[in-house]
């Protein structure tokens, strides 16, 4: 992880050692510390609060955070003029040499990589078809998903003019394929909750010679994802670039059949008449990203799983012995990103807490903490913390949690 350190967070780190000799390690002092370091002061000028982010990898709370590389890959970007087109198709084939598929292009995000995809296969390198959409007069307009994995993204379908037809078993999708179907179009994490698995999906697509399209957005880690879930007989599969890889933020991976990649490209910016000429990816995204893949694949995997692990289980150490609390690490199966959480239950009524005001209070603290709030736990996410916001996290939480007790407790005894 220390390629994802700048000066300022290394010397916060070098800091802690000093702090727990002076038995100064109390959510206040270092919490003082960390906002000593006045990181994010841009932010706040505008009035904008910079956040610990133990939530996850949310376009809600900026995705990730891009590594100093990466940054510099994108500033350098900035200060020569290049073909866009050349870039592009160089790129492409970069990216798709580094992770093992036939070919990919950059995307403005994983939204972006939906819209593409979609318009490659109901337009195709028809430049007809492809100035018409989202009219499809004309145009194989319809694109099936499984029922249970409608959501507020498949949007991106629907703006270049598709019909989105629901299944809900292998038999309806079997029957739902025919003349006007350009897509079927399946989300990864969403599996669990239908009745057809991703082999059946691709099964069904190949057989009707129908384009299928994955969207795994969110699906890394595991790395190997890059390419596995092509190789699993996906035509195309779409990813964000400002998640999991730590690219910027309007950034995404669009892989797969390199006659569909060309299709979506030709649908995409810089053509001006296109669906995809308003989700414009410019030169220092493209770069940013390519720089993004380059770090994300010499990456130890496993060592980011250890260190992650730590910062969960400093959490569960420091809440564990408050009455009434219970805490458990664990890793998410089919459905979830595979990396460790921490579970944290109480009893609401004994400490006059609820899960959703205990988030209110991270959140409304200093510095900012954003996590999970459900109805009967919250959860932290590990992935997107830094060394040493974990220590701010644990105490804090056990500030709120100590305080809720200690007031429960006078309460019981007036």
């Amino acid at each position: 992880m220390s390629n994802l350190w700048s000066s300022k967070r290394r010397g916060f780190l070098k800091m802690l050692p000093a702090l727990a000799a002076a038995g100064s390690l109390r959510p206040n002092s270092l919490a003082a510390a960390y906002l000593a370091e006045r990181r994010g002061e841009a932010y706040r000028r505008l009035g904008v609060r910079p956040l610990i982010n133990a939530a996850g990898t949310y376009t809600t709370l900026t995705g990730s955070v891009m590594a100093p590389e990466t940054v510099q890959a994108m500033a350098s970007a900035a200060e020569v003029f290049v073909p866009l087109v050349d870039l592009q198709k160089a790129v492409g084939a970069r990216v798709a040499k580094l992770i093992g598929v036939e070919a990919a292009m950059v995307s403005s995000g994983g939204a972006g990589s939906i819209m593409l995809a979609t318009a490659a296969c109901m337009a195709g390198k028809d430049p007809e078809k492809i100035r018409r959409i989202p009219d499809t007069t004309g145009v194989k307009n319809e694109v099936i998903m499984v029922r249970e994995h409608r959501m507020g993204f498949d949007h991106a379908s629907r703006a270049c003019g598709a019909k989105i037809v629901e299944v809900g078993t292998v038999d309806e999708l079997r029957k739902a394929i025919g003349p006007k179907t350009a897509m079927l179009f399946f989300v990864h994490i969403y599996e669990p909750k239908g009745k057809i698995s991703r082999a059946e999906f691709i099964k069904a697509g190949k057989a009707a010679g129908v384009p299928v399209f994955n969207d795994a957005a969110a699906e890394l880690p595991p790395a190997m994802n890059l390419s596995e879930i092509v190789k699993e007989g996906f035509d195309l599969v779409g990813f964000s670039g400002g998640k999991g890889l730590r690219g910027p933020q309007a950034s995404g991976l669009l892989v797969g059949r390199a006659d569909l990649i060309e299709a979506a490209a030709m649908n995409n910016n810089p053509y001006s008449d296109t669906v995809g000429r308003h989700a414009k990816v410019g030169k220092e995204e493209i770069m940013a990203l390519l720089k993004a893949v380059e770090l994300y694949v010499a990456r130890d995997h496993d060592e980011d799983q250890r260190l992650w692990h730590g910062y969960m289980s400093r959490v569960s150490k420091e809440v564990r012995d408050i009455p009434t609390v219970k805490s458990e690490i664990y890793v998410p199966g089919p459905g979830g990103h595979p990396v460790p959480y921490l579970r944290v239950k109480w009893d609401e009524g004994r400490l006059g807490l609820s899960y959703a005001d205990c988030a209110k209070r991270l959140s409304e603290g200093e510095p900012r903490i954003e996590v999970n709030a459900a109805k009967d736990e919250i959860t932290l996410a590990s992935y997107n913390l830094f060394p040493g916001e974990d220590r701010i996290v644990a105490w804090r939480l056990r500030e709120i949690l100590t305080d809720a007790a200690a007031e429960s407790s006078r309460r019981s005894k007036a």
